[in-house]
């Protein structure tokens, strides 16, 4: 008796894969600290300029402020003041930080000024005083030129996002702002701390991702074949290959237990899923079939074959623009005595056989629609007033030489009068249109019938008519 062969267990494997992911989290975590070090620098570098700028604003508005600089009043202060290089040398105190680093020559430091070491200095702080209008101090790594606000754009978002200046209004004794204080950190020191940090965490965590990559493919690889293979029959099946996937079914290289299972689960799903195909294609033929009826009852005339006004206004109602446009209104003469006559089944023979002369004359050159009863529309484009106007008499002609044969044999005749509005390159709505063709029909009934007439461009010019 063979013993059964046991495959590998997916969730051992699992295990082993969580264990060496833990590699993964020292790139989350680089990318975290230098987050919290950009959050946490951000509100420090403004701490520091709302210090600085405090400061010497304290220093300024001070009673002794005036007297100490030799001037009657703050507002007095100037390059020119007595105290002026005092003050100024005072505050770029506050944005120098001087510490000493001593310069080696052999064994012994190289020292002057009675034997101390030699000075550094360290520009930290950006400073700009306004004072009634005047800046009455910049600091020297900002540009001389322009307005305070000028000289401390950044150069990019960076930088602007660190050094985000701080004001401090100075005051009078009358509570009246006659000066402002404006501070921030030197930017290059912020953006130089945090890129380099930033820096090395990320070098840090990809050398950590590519080994853990390694070690994932080693680890993972076999597990991800088997379910690449499961992903690539799920995906046939979304794209409709059932057929394919009934006949050959499922065939995984190495399965696990749990991928083993999913796939026995997977091949009921597709067996299933055919027959669901089956009957969803059937259904979506009947629909298909009744959306075809459906759009020809909400677009088409059922009688005549022509489309409705309401699609007739659709088709047309984007080209409207074009140059060379002629609407043509369209009403058949005395209509209601054929069908008191006659009968509606023979006036239906007659709408019918009207509609099939605007089918014939126009072709696909016009749009032909029926608004309703006897009253007919055609839309062309790209015709002058002349060629409408031909167009409109040839097909009056036709109408007037076509005998429609009824149900009982006998042969009647009418007659039709149309209106025609022609417009060349003016912009206009399709009720203007309309308006304006009705009034040509009215007048093609009014005169007599059975005739097209052309609505007039002018004030006052007669209708142009031709016809019986």
């Amino acid at each position: 008796m063979k013993g059964k062969t046991r495959s590998q267990s997916l969730s051992r494997l699992i295990r082993y894969s969580m264990n060496t992911s833990t590699l993964f989290t020292i790139l989350v975590f680089a990318v975290i600290v230098t987050i919290l070090l950009s959050i946490v620098i951000r509100p420090l570098a403004q701490l520091g300029a709302q210090l600085v700028a405090h400061s010497t604003m304290r220093e300024m508005t001070s009673p002794a402020f005036p007297e100490n600089h030799g001037i009657a009043a703050l507002e007095d202060m100037s390059e020119e003041s007595p105290g002026y290089a005092d003050w100024k040398a005072a505050v770029e105190r506050q944005e120098i930080v001087n510490y000493r680093i001593p310069l080696i020559d052999g064994s012994k430091p190289l020292v002057y000024d009675e034997g101390r070491e030699m000075p550094r200095h360290l520009h930290t702080v950006d400073m700009a005083i306004e004072l009634e209008g005047r800046v009455l101090f910049r600091s020297a790594m900002l540009p001389s030129s322009g307005t305070v606000r000028e000289s401390l754009k950044e150069r990019n978002w960076l930088y602007e996002y660190f050094n985000k200046p701080y004001e401090a209004a100075i005051l009078d004794e009358d509570g009246r702002q006659i000066g402002l204080i404006t501070a921030r950190i030197y930017p290059p020191l912020l953006v130089e701390i945090v890129g380099v940090t930033a820096f090395l965490m990320l070098l840090l965590g990809m050398l950590c991702f590519f080994v853990n990559y390694l070690l994932g493919k080693w680890l993972i690889g076999p597990l991800i074949r088997s379910l690449h293979q499961l992903r690539d029959a799920f995906r046939q099946l979304a794209d409709g290959d059932v057929d394919e996937l009934f006949e050959k079914g499922l065939r995984m290289d190495r399965p696990y237990d749990e991928i083993g299972e999913i796939a026995v689960q997977a091949g009921r799903i597709i067996g299933n899923t055919k027959m669901y195909m089956e009957q969803l294609q059937e259904k979506n033929e009947k629909l298909e079939a009744q959306q075809l009826v459906l759009t020809r009852h909400a677009t088409t005339d059922g009688l005549t074959g022509l489309i409705n006004r309401r699609h007739f206004l659709e088709l047309i109602g984007e080209r409207l623009h074009e140059p060379g446009l002629a609407l043509m209104l369209l009403d058949i003469d005395d209509f209601k005595p054929v069908n008191d006559t006659y009968g509606h089944v023979s006036g239906d023979t007659v709408l019918a056989g009207f509609a099939a002369l605007l089918r014939e004359g126009f072709g696909d050159s016009g749009v032909a629609g029926r608004f309703g009863g006897e009253e007919f529309a055609v839309f062309l484009t790209g015709v002058t007033q002349e060629q409408a106007l031909d167009a409109a008499e040839r097909l009056r002609g036709a109408i007037e030489r076509t005998s429609f044969v009824l149900t009982d044999g006998q042969e009647i005749g009418v007659t039709s009068s149309i209106g025609i509005l022609h417009a060349d390159g003016n912009l206009q709505t399709f009720e203007e249109l309309y308006q304006q063709a009705d009034a040509a029909l009215y007048a093609s009934k009014k005169s007599g019938k059975n005739r097209a007439t052309l609505f007039g461009s002018g004030t006052g010019r007669p209708p142009e008519t031709t016809g019986a």
